[in-house]
């Protein structure tokens, strides 16, 4: 008992400190030995001959699908920026949002250039399950453009045209766009439209508003 009364007077000076714990790292774990075929009967080579080529088809697919899944991750963040800045308009002049708009949508194409090498042939399909949000995001975001510029609905032509470059004099479209696509990026754009309109009725701007109307009186009536 007196101990213990000793060692709670102590000074904090004088007091043990706890060690930290330590851990002994064991031996180094060895890269497994490489296979030796020379070693193996005809039939067991075989199957480990195949196995080995679909293990490498497996990753190649696995490592492609994460760079469009990346891809359309930047693509997406970007078109939001694209948006963002789109509905300064109401608070900023219209060449300045224009002008920043257009250079944040020529970030978007590279990064739909950089996409386009994955998604090659057949793989325009095999990959559109991770391509599509970011399309779809990128049709919102030129949708909103469109409708502020021209006071128009964009046209899936028109999309589909934004996405083209030149390569050797020759129109090359950098993805595949396709209906669902298109409709589903559509169907997010009155929701855009709507706060556009709220921030015009905060500027007392009534033209805007009832062009806004009209707008989305036309999408329900095309619906």
């Amino acid at each position: 008992m007196s101990e213990a009364v000793e060692a709670a007077n102590m000074s904090p000076n004088k007091r043990a400190t706890k060690r930290p714990r330590t851990f002994k790292s064991g031996p180094a774990q060895e890269e497994p030995p490489a296979l030796d075929f020379s070693t193996m009967e005809p039939r067991k080579q075989q199957v480990m001959t195949t196995f080995l080529a679909y293990r490498n088809i497996l990753d190649a697919h696995y490592d492609q699908r994460e760079r469009v899944i990346k891809c359309s991750r930047d693509i997406t963040a970007l078109s939001k920026k694209m948006v963002f800045s789109l509905l300064r308009i109401t608070q900023e002049s219209p060449e300045k949002v224009f002008k920043d708009v257009e250079f944040k949508h020529n970030q978007v194409l590279e990064l739909f250039s950089k996409m386009s090498k994955e998604m090659q042939g057949s793989n325009a399909m095999k990959y559109n399950r991770q391509a599509t949000p970011g399309i779809q995001e990128y049709i919102e975001a030129v949708g909103l453009w469109r409708f502020l510029q021209h006071n128009e609905l964009i046209t899936k032509k028109q999309v589909l045209e934004s996405l083209t470059i030149e390569s050797n004099g020759k129109a090359t479209p950098l993805v595949s766009v396709t209906d669902e696509d298109y409709l589903l990026g559509i169907s997010d754009l009155p929701g855009e439209v709507n706060r556009y309109c709220i921030n015009s009725i905060g500027k007392g701007d009534r033209d805007a508003v009832s062009k806004c109307l009209a707008f989305l009186q036309m999408l329900n009536e095309g619906v």
